[in-house]
């Protein structure tokens, strides 16, 4: 039988090391003596999974913004002859 695919099989070792930290950070200050009520840990833990894949969706969308900026740039080689003036 085969066991059934987990959360960290299916995404990817930065996905995985950036929801760590957003667990991290978050279970810290929620665990505090302060708070009245705790998070369940599965549950944040799927929440940072979830912000992980968020941010690094929209710092893909960037990226590509970035590219697609950059790739509008022409550059000829008489423009080149003319900077070591």
């Amino acid at each position: 039988m085969n066991a059934p695919a987990t959360p960290a099989a299916s995404v990817s070792n930065e996905t995985r090391d950036l929801a760590a930290q957003l667990y991290i950070q978050i279970a810290c200050r929620a665990m505090l003596p302060s708070e009245k009520t705790k998070p369940n840990p599965v549950d944040l833990a799927k929440y940072c999974y979830k912000l992980a894949e968020a941010f690094q969706s929209i710092a893909a969308d960037a990226q590509k913004d970035a590219v697609a900026k950059m790739a509008k740039y022409d550059v000829k080689v008489d423009d080149m002859t003319s900077w070591k003036k």
